[in-house]
């Protein structure tokens, strides 16, 4: 089978060849800067300049050389985030600084930092109005963002791959959040139902026009499109079910329903972390097909439980593994235990991608995740 027939097959709940691996499918099912140079240091690829897919969690773009490596079967196809204000970050007080094109400011320890985080929000103000009067919002449909991702995509297809189309950015809530900082945010939520929509409706409306462009761009090549919202932490969800259901899902049922109104043979993919146990029907009710990163080390998202009950209508890509105490940790036998037994979990009639729960750490030794590829290539073949 092709890259791209087997995870087809997959989507279908059907059993292809092996069970379909991604790397670098989704900025969420990457790789950091880190972790990846020690990666093909290890396996003896040469050293090369490092594209960042994602620049706030710095993730790297896979090489084609590491791609055929490990035999990925995905590709990600990803329109470009600028950064009007400051382009490249600069050096401040022991950081690196940036203000992206949504003026939030992001910082990184200039010594030993991994992440950059936000420090500063545009509408972290009382008068909410006023703001956003003057207010300059990003064109989701400026060409710049689209150069170059036809041919990117072209080529990928060509190569057999599964085609990923990432969104304009963060999901609607999550920006939400990061425009008003986090304390605002919540207060909104509990007291200020006008304020809320108004925030949702907007990103909602910005990134379905980015859609339009990009579907009309390179539509014929994409496989699936791909959406995130991070709903949920550990332990719970961020904000209640009803609030989830009441003030957000509203807006997420709309801007799927435009997406598959207009590209009605995509799946679509959608990123939240976290213990989302308790809304997965609700996600499955507004359109989505396939849930990522499935991290199975939160509360309520064991692999079997999910397996039997959401399984016929809903596919899981991620959930291999638990990048928060296994992967980086091990050991050997613990990391090849703990596959085999999330493949006995989701492969059975397919509806499953194999990914870590979450992008590979910096911490993580290349040793081990070899280890977890191997364990993969030894349980994941269909008899």
């Amino acid at each position: 089978m092709t890259h791209r027939e087997r995870i087809l097959a997959a989507l279908a709940h059907k059993e292809p060849d092996r069970v379909p691996f991604d790397l670098g499918g989704m900025a969420q099912s990457g790789i950091n800067k880190t972790a990846y140079a020690n990666l093909r240091k290890y396996l003896g690829l040469p050293d090369r300049e490092i594209t960042i897919q994602n620049n706030i969690t710095q993730i790297a773009k896979p090489d084609d050389d590491i791609c055929e490596r490990l035999g990925t079967d995905t590709y990600m196809v990803y329109g470009k985030w600028a950064s009007p204000k400051n382009v490249k970050p600069y050096e401040e007080d022991g950081y690196l600084v940036y203000t992206d094109e949504w003026g939030i400011g992001r910082r990184m320890p200039n010594q030993g930092g991994y992440y950059y985080d936000m420090y500063s929000n545009p509408f972290d103000v009382d008068d909410v109005e006023e703001r956003w009067k003057t207010f300059m919002w990003p064109d989701p449909t400026d060409p710049a963002r689209f150069n170059g991702m036809r041919e990117d995509a072209k080529r990928a297809r060509e190569k057999g791959k599964f085609v990923v189309l990432m969104g304009l950015c963060p999901g609607i809530m999550e920006m939400y959040s990061w425009f008003r900082g986090f304390e605002r945010f919540y207060m909104d939520l509990a007291a200020e139902p006008e304020t809320s929509a108004r925030f949702l409706g907007k990103m909602a409306e910005l990134k379905f026009a980015f859609w339009e462009r990009a579907f009309s761009e390179i539509g014929e090549y994409v496989d699936a499109v791909n959406e995130v919202d991070d709903l949920a932490g550990q332990s719970s969800m961020l904000m209640s079910p009803t609030t989830y259901r009441q003030v957000i899902k509203p807006f997420h049922r709309e801007l799927f329903s435009n997406i598959k109104r207009i590209a009605p043979d995509k799946k679509l993919l959608f990123h939240t972390c976290g213990a989302v146990r308790r809304i997965i029907p609700d996600l499955i009710e507004i359109g989505v097909d396939i849930l990522n990163p499935v991290q199975i080390s939160a509360d309520g998202m064991d692999p079997f439980e999910l397996k039997r009950d959401f399984g016929n209508d809903i596919c899981f890509w991620g959930g291999g593994i638990d990048t928060q105490s296994i992967l980086g940790v091990g050991p050997p036998e613990k990391i090849r235990d703990h596959v085999r037994r999330n493949i006995e979990a989701f492969a059975p009639g397919g509806g499953f991608i194999f990914s870590t729960d979450h992008a590979v750490q910096p911490n993580v030794p290349p040793e081990n995740y070899m280890i977890m590829w191997d364990a993969v290539q030894k349980y994941g073949a269909y008899t």
